[in-house]
């Protein structure tokens, strides 16, 4: 059978466009400190690597589909999907946790002194993480690998020979035409599994962080333009600088209570001791979050007094970037509701509309294959963005349960990086299988189909959560819940403009009296 062409210089374009993408995408937001070439190079690598896996096994699905029809094609995607899911839980799992656990303890000079003790520390950490996984494997794959595919079986009073002819007025009396519902019980093989475990545990992080990421997208991009900074008079800078240099020196004050806290809690134990490391991480991750407030009203206040305000193009460009969000946003939504709800819900089991799908298939029928794959990649990867973002705002939010790992230009370390290259690399088990779901129609004839749909949508203990769509469920009421909740309170907590409530918030950061702040025309 003749190789596709086409497929395999697509495969070839995706790949390349998927590194220099996230190539790009690194340079752009690590900090100055991890800048140089020759610094922290297999880290940079390995988060290269990770973001381009993150790429290939979302557009794995177009390329089944590309495969399958219109005759089988020479690819044999059943070993495809499961090579990339493999490959996925090996990072996940052992290759970014042990660039993460070694990235920290070469910047910890003090916790950590010798090469051989921070091989002995990243080892360690990596090989609990291993063990736990492994036996949760293990334990869990004999009882829970079992799937009860149900099909209609038919029991046949008279056979016919398939060659014998059978004139149309008999053709009622031997066929078969009542059915009773029934199950084929099968085991999955532990690759199968595996891609059952990485798609249930994604879609906690998805439903948590893409919840959030669908309406926080939009919403921040249109504020960014909204509050954009500004000219400012020479009296309006030097109170503004006066007032960031009082929050950096509350700010410098705080360091050497964590420091002695944090000392303090390392030797302590049981509950009490646990709920002070909590408290500790609280205080520090509020820290946190109240230095990138100050760092980013700084390059606010240098952009608002040299620059005489942000350049109106990139304004317009977050504007625009807002409104397509938003866009995507809102047809996902009416995806999952006319497509995936409707259609559970209808008695026939057909949806309401294909909606996303029939643009889909319209691409693929008109031989614009490479537009309808643009289009999909686009639809899929936003919705990796979007777990991104809503990481982001829920430790912007949720102080005293989430780190922060801000995506800054310039300004980001590496290890943040990697936090953020491990939440997308989860998600991404969880994205494929909501894309199976959510494109069915453009899917048809796949062994994408054959995985998620036939196989573990069934399988014992996960069947309840996929056949429902409860997983579906809950993205779209915590979607709703967050829009509500960020319409009401569009704005972070950091989040403030050059006006006299901003003042106060900054006030309030510094430990100082807002009245000070008063115009001379004011008191």
């Amino acid at each position: 059978m003749a190789v596709d062409l086409f497929l395999l210089l697509f495969v070839v374009v995706i790949v390349a466009a998927a590194i220099s993408t996230n190539t790009y995408l690194l340079l752009y937001f690590q900090s100055s400190e991890d800048s140089p070439f020759g610094s922290s190079v297999f880290c940079k690598t390995i988060i290269v690597i990770s973001l381009t896996l993150a790429w290939l096994v979302n557009i794995l699905l177009p390329i089944d589909v590309r495969n399958s029809r219109p005759q089988p094609g020479v690819l044999d995607m059943q070993a495809l999907w499961s090579t990339a899911f493999i490959t996925l839980a090996i990072f996940l799992e052992l290759i970014v946790p042990a660039v993460t656990f070694y990235y920290e303890v070469e910047k910890d000079n003090v916790v950590v002194k010798s090469a051989k003790s921070k091989r002995r520390h990243v080892l360690c950490n990596l090989t609990l993480l291993l063990f736990f996984s492994a036996t949760a494997i293990a334990v869990s794959f004999p009882f829970l690998s079992n799937a009860e595919i149900p099909v209609t079986e038919y029991s046949c009073s008279t056979w016919v020979d398939a060659t014998a002819e059978v004139s149309r007025e008999r053709l009622g009396e031997v066929s078969c035409s009542n059915g009773i519902d029934a199950h084929i019980q099968i085991k999955v093989g532990l690759h199968i599994y595996i891609v059952a475990v990485l798609c249930f545990l994604g879609w906690f992080f998805f439903v948590l962080f893409g919840g959030i990421g669908l309406s926080a997208i939009p919403i921040d991009l249109i504020l960014e333009f909204v509050d954009r900074p500004r000219a400012i008079d020479e009296y309006t800078y030097q109170r503004r600088r006066k007032l960031l240099a009082q929050c950096a020196k509350s700010l410098r004050e705080q360091v050497p209570d964590l420091q002695t806290r944090d000392g303090e809690v390392a030797g302590t134990t049981g509950w009490r001791g646990r709920r002070t490391r909590q408290k500790l991480r609280a205080d520090y991750n509020k820290f946190r979050r109240d230095f990138l407030l100050l760092e980013t009203e700084f390059e606010r206040l240098k952009l608002s007094k040299f620059h005489k305000g942000e350049n109106l193009a990139v304004s317009v460009l977050k504007l625009t970037a807002g409104i397509l969000s938003a866009v995507l946003s809102i047809m996902w939504v009416l995806h999952i509701i006319l497509y995936i709800l409707v259609r559970q819900a209808a008695p026939s089991g057909f949806p309401a509309t294909t909606f996303l799908n029939g643009m889909f298939a319209a691409f693929e029928s008109s031989g614009l294959f490479p537009l309808g794959v643009a289009l999909f990649a686009t639809f899929t990867l936003y919705l990796l963005l979007c777990v991104v973002k809503g990481c982001l705002k829920f430790g912007m939010r949720i102080v005293f349960l989430f780190a922060i790992h801000p995506m800054r230009h310039k300004s980001t370390p590496l290890n943040s990086i990697l936090f953020n290259v491990e939440m997308v690399l989860i998600s991404s088990a969880a994205v494929v299988q909501f894309s199976q779901v959510a494109f069915a129609d453009y899917a048809r004839l796949t062994d994408a189909d054959i995985i998620f749909s036939a196989q573990i949508k069934y399988m014992s203990f996960y069947s309840w959560f996929f056949q429902n769509n409860v997983f579906i469920y809950m993205l779209l009421g915590w979607f709703l819940l967050t829009l509500l909740y960020l319409l009401i309170r569009p704005r972070d907590t950091s989040d403030v403009k050059f006006d006299e409530k901003a003042d106060k918030k900054l006030a309030k950061l510094a430990g100082i009296p807002a009245d000070i702040l008063k115009s001379p025309s004011r008191k």
